[in-house]
């Protein structure tokens, strides 16, 4: 049955191939019969067709091979493409892929290969992404900084440093309350403000320092920042965190909005990651993670998916924040930092992301860029879905790796 189910019906566009794949993983077939059907289903899978999109999208070679500024949206310095880095490196580990495994470095080597050739004649892309790098402004113009981080401890370049310290630069000189968290100036009206977004510019980054410098302070200080967070902007009675804490208004801001919930759980999901078993605040961490999750779990729509707005079911049915969520479930899981009761509801989550690939084996219903705003209309008309815009790309990724490693856990 599972070999019959596994073709792919391009007509009908059967994505039944995926769930056999996983679903496999949670029966009874031994492993070896696993890897021949996921052998056999590589073509049809949408997952691997996406991340193998990627790859081949992805611009790559060595210093010398680089003849022109030819990067590819993926090549930019932008935090979308962190998020796509760590999806292809799970994805990689959890398949054995050389070509995931090696992605992040390929595409990093050719970044710092890139800046360092064409950077300073600004040809590096769109003018806007480069000086994102060169003199960032705001801090979600992180880019790939944690990627840095983590490389350079590795493989030292001196790209990597100049990155990072550009960033190190922007944290530095960067707004703070009177408790030292980083905020933003938002404007003359509404003044600084704490904005849920810009935690994940900063924790993954910070936990990575902290390996690279074998300094712990770097990491106590992304812990202090994920704890900020959440006495800030965590509702207690809608089980959700808002969007934005207003110095002015002495308050939060905004609607639930569905992605900026996804970045910080993305954030303390990836923070716990590097948080040592026996850390004083390990405990504190983990209980906001765990109230998060079972606050979300309830926001959860009939077809597996969340909303652009949360806690309103008549807004779209948005990917990228669904990814982040179901992505989290699952390393939760996986980790064992939930029981196996929530992967009913992960289980969920994933086959809602497959319904919204479409016949070409992208991702629909994607929020693109967004601000803050209390008005509804902002985010259901102006900031109307995308098709396979990069924020829904790594969830999506990391979500469908992560699946397929809680099925083998689970099958164990």
């Amino acid at each position: 049955m599972a070999f019959k189910m596994i073709v792919f019906n391009k007509q009908k566009r059967n994505y039944l191939n995926v769930r056999t794949i996983t679903d496999c993983l949670s029966s009874s077939c031994g492993v070896l019969l696993l890897l021949f059907v996921c052998i056999s289903a590589a073509q049809a899978d949408p997952l691997i067709k996406i991340a193998d999109d990627v790859v081949s999208q992805t611009a790559v070679g060595e210093p010398s091979e680089i003849d022109s500024p030819n990067p590819t949206r993926y090549n930019l310095w932008m935090y979308q493409n962190f998020m796509i880095m760590e999806g292809m490196d799970a994805l990689g580990e959890v398949t054995g892929n050389e070509s995931y495994r090696n992605y992040t470095k390929r595409s990093i080597d050719f970044f710092a290969a890139y800046q360092s050739k064409f950077g300073d004649s600004m040809k590096a892309g769109p003018a806007g992404t480069y000086k994102w790098y060169t003199k960032p402004r705001q801090l979600w113009q992180t880019g790939m900084v944690a990627t840095f981080a983590e490389h350079h401890k590795m493989r030292p370049n001196p790209e990597f440093v100049r990155g990072m310290k550009t960033v190190d630069d922007l944290f530095a000189n960067a707004p703070t309350f009177d408790d030292g968290v980083l905020v933003r100036n938002k404007s003359n009206e509404h003044g600084l403000g704490l904005q849920i977004d810009d935690l994940y510019m900063m924790v993954p980054y910070w936990c990575r320092k902290a390996e690279l410098l074998e300094d712990s302070k770097w990491l106590d200080r992304a812990i202090e920042e994920t704890l900020h967070y959440f006495d800030y902007l965590w509702d207690q009675e809608d089980k959700l965190m808002n969007p934005l804490w207003l110095q002015k208004r002495k308050g939060p801001y905004g609607l639930y909005w569905g992605r900026g919930n996804g970045w910080y759980i993305m954030a303390i999901t990836d923070l716990l990651t590097f948080i040592p078993q026996n850390h004083p605040k390990r405990k504190e961490v983990l209980n906001d993670y765990r109230s998060f999750i079972n606050g979300i779990i309830a926001r959860q729509g009939e077809e597996g998916m969340w909303y652009q707005i949360l806690d309103k079911s008549d807004s779209y049915q948005e990917t990228s924040c669904s990814g982040m969520f179901t992505y989290c479930i699952l390393k939760g899981i996986n980790e064992g930092w939930l029981d196996d009761r929530f992967f009913k509801v992960a289980k969920k989550g994933w086959h809602g992301l497959l319904s919204v690939v479409n016949e070409n084996d992208e991702l629909t219903g994607v929020c693109p860029p967004s601000d803050i705003s209390e008005d509804p209309n902002y985010y259901l008309i102006g900031r109307a879905p995308r098709v396979h815009d990069q924020h829904g790309i790594g969830p999506f990724l990391l979500a469908g790796a992560a699946y397929l490693q809680a099925n083998k856990k689970l099958m164990k």
